[in-house]
């Protein structure tokens, strides 16, 4: 029976947004700082995209972040749109919203955010049904790999999203090249796990 299939029934939808709501704090302390690099480059892309390939308005922007996790790069994103821009991040796990707001409430009373705390929502939602646009701004990192169906993923992010917008994805790949220090590094251990779980023969 196909993985792709039984993980967007509801059943598997509370046990994914139980699994990663139980383990939000350790995702922020340990798995956050690990992703940084990549993260970086992507805020970096969205930052030129913004100023060199958009084509609708760049006042009063919306912008939706789907799979924000614990919402890190919420208050980076508000940065680069601006204080007027109004950023949204979804992500299934309650735990995961809940750390996200209380992320952004610390941060945005620091003197050098307050003028961003008005830009900033987090919602518990399904990447795969995004709320309503238009967005002129979608973000997402190391999230599409999670989601059961990735291509409709895509196509139902891009029906949302304004013409002339722009969007940016970080994708994890499939079988990801092995990394010298990695071999006891949490995707190998988690990979163990699964396999022990379901049996090698399980492909999926």
């Amino acid at each position: 029976m196909s993985s792709h299939n039984n993980t967007n029934t509801p059943k598997m939808k509370n046990i994914l947004a139980e699994s990663w709501s139980t383990i939000a704090d350790d995702y922020a302390k340990v798995l956050v700082p690990r992703f940084e690099p990549w993260e970086a480059d992507a805020l970096g892309a969205l930052q030129d995209a913004v100023n060199n390939d958009m084509k609708c308005a760049r006042d009063n922007i919306s912008a939706l972040v789907l799979c924000c996790g614990p919402g890190h790069e919420l208050l980076p994103i508000a940065k680069i749109l601006g204080p007027s821009s109004k950023v949204l991040g979804t992500d299934l796990a309650p735990g995961m919203i809940a750390a996200t707001r209380q992320r952004i409430e610390v941060e945005c009373k620091m003197e050098r955010n307050i003028e961003y705390q008005n830009c900033i929502t987090a919602e518990v939602g399904d990447a795969m049904d995004p709320p309503t646009g238009p967005y002129q701004v979608m973000f997402s990192a190391f999230g599409l790999q999670q989601l059961p169906q990735p291509v409709e993923a895509i196509k139902n992010w891009i029906s949302v999203l304004q013409p002339g917008g722009v969007c940016v994805c970080i994708y994890w790949p499939p079988n990801p090249p092995k990394i010298p220090g990695e071999e006891d590094g949490p995707f190998e251990l988690w990979g163990n796990l699964v396999k022990r779980k379901l049996g090698r023969e399980d492909k999926d």
